[in-house]
């Protein structure tokens, strides 16, 4: 059972007090926990009675107390309206409700505070509906429809480009065996790669997503073997990177290589941000019942990658997973479309915040195996 509740207790309180089915208060905190409205009990002594699963995610993993007055909000002293409801037995309704969490993640809500008696006891129920979620799964929507407006613009680019990429290849292939100075052939070499990487590229863009090399992994091994790439780039040099990962997390369905190229792209990003110097961050961690466009998953995996750079420009931020659109003066603009695109294809999503002193590229995963 999922909450703070002692479970010998509640089936004492429920079957002796009220005198219903186990089964029927079993079946209600299925229903809570169901919910995407974090639902907090409090008891007399204003501790936490009970949580369901979207309160949980909601004030984060670090929660290891059962006191809500450690929680801090922003111009608001959360508890004076918590005790007035209990005083008052009157509901109280606080909008656009701004706090950080046991993770020190800022959280946007809208919180109803109500109370209510039950044999006696007096209890405080506390509801929180993220606002700023609500926003961002609207903003996740266009992300997505945007990316298959950009797939579809590419697919069409792709046979002009194919046509004549494979005449290059082809001509450099001819070349290549005509040619016996080594000296010269290291250059054919070099069209015959790049001419082939460049036509995997556009094939990863423009064909229908597909899993083709899923398998299960763990992200950690995905976030280190990229660090370890980059601490051998020398853009790096006065870059410190910090890892602040969540060791529980569950290996996920993907294709691994696919996800690394993602994560490579935007810390490429986030170096250039940074102006080859200051920290980067990856930070892991779960996030339960998050919905995703249209799809509402039990289970994701948040990677956050978190620099302290210049920031992207407000009038940016909408535009960032376009191709073609960039803040530096010799990019091509394809590193994150190419990025959204994978993650993509392994049905998550890139979310970008960002201010001046901190950029959040956030890659949510679903977890579990997905079907098509």
């Amino acid at each position: 059972m999922s909450g703070l509740f002692d479970d010998d207790y509640m089936n004492t309180y429920i079957n002796k007090k009220i005198n219903l089915p186990e089964e029927y208060y079993k079946l209600s905190y299925e229903i809570l926990d169901n919910l995407s409205t974090a639902i907090l009990i409090l008891d007399d002594g204003f501790n936490i009675f009970y949580k369901n699963t979207s309160a949980s995610s909601l004030l984060g993993t670090s929660n290891k107390t059962s006191d809500i007055s450690t929680l801090t909000c922003e111009s608001l002293d959360l508890m004076s309206y918590i005790k007035k409801v209990k005083d008052n037995e009157q509901s109280i309704m606080l909008r656009d409700l701004k706090f950080k969490n046991f993770d020190r993640l800022e959280k946007i809500v809208d919180c109803n505070i109500s109370s209510y008696f039950n044999n006696d006891k007096n209890f405080i129920l506390v509801e929180f509906n993220e606002t700023d979620r609500l926003y961002n799964i609207s903003l996740d929507q266009n992300l997505i429809d945007q990316q298959k407006a950009t797939r579809e613009m590419i697919k069409g680019l792709s046979h002009e480009i194919k046509n004549p990429l494979g005449g290059i290849m082809g001509a450099a292939q001819l070349l290549d065996k005509s040619l016996d100075d080594q000296t010269l052939t290291k250059f054919t070499n070099i069209i015959k790669k790049e001419s082939e990487r460049l036509l995997n590229l556009i094939n990863s863009m423009a064909s229908p997503s597909q899993l083709s090399k899923s398998g299960f992994t763990n992200i950690h091994e995905i976030t280190e073997h990229v660090i370890e790439l980059f601490n051998y780039d020398p853009d790096t040099t006065n870059i410190e990177f910090v890892k602040d990962y969540d060791p529980s997390i569950p290996q996920l369905y993907i294709d691994k290589n696919q996800i690394i190229q993602a994560i490579i792209n935007i810390v490429k990003n986030a170096i250039h941000a940074s102006n080859k110097s200051g920290k980067i961050l990856l930070r892991t961690r779960t996030e339960l019942k998050y919905t995703i466009g249209n799809t509402k998953y039990d289970l994701v995996v948040k990677i956050e990658i978190v620099d302290n750079g210049i920031g992207i420009p407000e009038e940016k931020l909408k535009e960032i997973f376009y191709p073609m659109v960039t803040t530096k003066n010799d990019g091509m603009g394809l590193g994150l479309t190419i990025a959204q695109s994978l993650i993509m294809q392994n049905n998550g999503l890139i979310e970008c915040s960002s201010k001046n002193g901190e950029t959040i590229f956030s890659i949510i995963l679903p977890w579990g195996v997905q079907k098509k």
